[in-house]
């Protein structure tokens, strides 16, 4: 390979000397781009451009033909370029190009092939639509996790009651926990109760209105609020409830009049007790039988939550006004 030197523009490339121009390849250059220009491809445009947006064009109404005019059906609009009709043009586009070369070797018009095609092939594949697939959004994390084998952190001790189902639950984010004493079915040979005790973590607590909180607490027992009477307070050991009547429907359409809603929410510390309670069977239930029950309610275990304990043992040392033989834990 002849050595060669670098001059400014004149300087080759990879070592190669600049091919000189021969005798009417200046007129073939000029033929192969007067082709490019009828097959409609434009040199100048910038192809790493974003393609504009088309606005939509609407066609006015064409007029029915008059008498003895001839109806001429307007052009329809040309539906956009698939891929097979790309790949034609730029077959197309290389056929022109290749038909012009075919007598010419020329570096020039070599490199002037390889620039066409190569826009062409940006300009038209750039615009095809791209299948995308739909991107999966990966599920939330849950709010609440239930415990499987909860370590029981209170006790009501009823003789009318029996055992209840003890469950309970953990708030993920916030730290909260709540657990649930249920005793007896709904419209049983024994009374009915449902109790959640709350301990609220770092968590937001929205607070909802008495009736739209017994609609929730019956939903999670499978049951439906069918009446609810204005709630009342009703003294525990532990404050003073918001109580009221309720008639309640269950599975079977069964349905009890004899039933009564509960909450209580405390500040200090951040503490909600609330829940529903049926008489059993028919039986009436009064307010001092739930008021009763509710004074019955001890602390198992507190572990590190000191303020939980001292709330639950400052309300020991108070005695129960609703019923005289209530169980108290040592």
């Amino acid at each position: 390979m002849a050595d060669t030197l670098f001059h400014g523009d004149n300087a080759p490339f990879l070592g190669l000397e600049t091919p000189r121009r021969r005798p009417g390849e200046r007129s073939d250059i000029d033929l192969l781009r007067q082709r490019v220009r009828d097959l409609g491809v434009d040199l100048r445009r910038n192809w790493s451009d974003p393609p504009e947006p088309v606005a939509e064009v609407r066609r006015p109404p064409v007029p029915p033909p008059q008498r003895g005019e001839r109806f001429v059906a307007p052009r329809a609009a040309p539906a956009p370029a698939k891929a097979e009709d790309a790949i034609a043009f730029a077959v197309k586009l290389g056929q022109s190009a290749f038909g012009v070369l075919a007598a010419r070797r020329g570096l020039a018009l070599k490199s002037l092939l390889g620039l066409l095609l190569a826009l062409g092939a940006a300009g038209l594949l750039r615009d095809w639509p791209v299948a995308v697939e739909p991107a999966v959004a990966p599920a939330p994390p849950a709010t609440w996790v239930d415990i499987a084998k909860p370590y029981p952190l209170f006790e009501l001790l009823a003789p009318s009651l029996g055992q209840p189902v003890y469950t309970a639950r953990r708030h993920a984010p916030g730290g909260g926990r709540e657990d649930v004493l249920t005793f007896g079915q709904f419209g049983g040979a024994k009374p009915f109760l449902r109790l959640n005790v709350y301990r609220q973590g770092e968590e937001e607590v929205v607070d909802a209105v008495y009736f739209v909180d017994m609609a929730r607490r019956a939903a999670a027992s499978g049951l439906g609020v069918l009446q609810a009477e204005l709630p009342q307070a009703l003294s525990t050991r532990f404050g003073d409830f918001e109580s009221g009547g309720l008639e309640l429907s269950g599975a079977g359409n069964m349905k009890r009049g004899n039933c009564r809603g509960f909450r209580l929410a405390l500040e200090k510390p951040a503490l909600t007790l609330g829940g529903l309670m049926c008489g059993a069977g028919e039986d009436k239930l009064a307010a001092a039988d739930l008021a009763c029950a509710l004074d019955r309610l001890d602390l198992v275990a507190a572990g590190q939550d000191l303020e939980l304990a001292d709330f639950f043992g400052a309300a020991g040392g108070r005695k129960s006004r609703a019923c005289a033989d209530t169980v108290r834990r040592k």
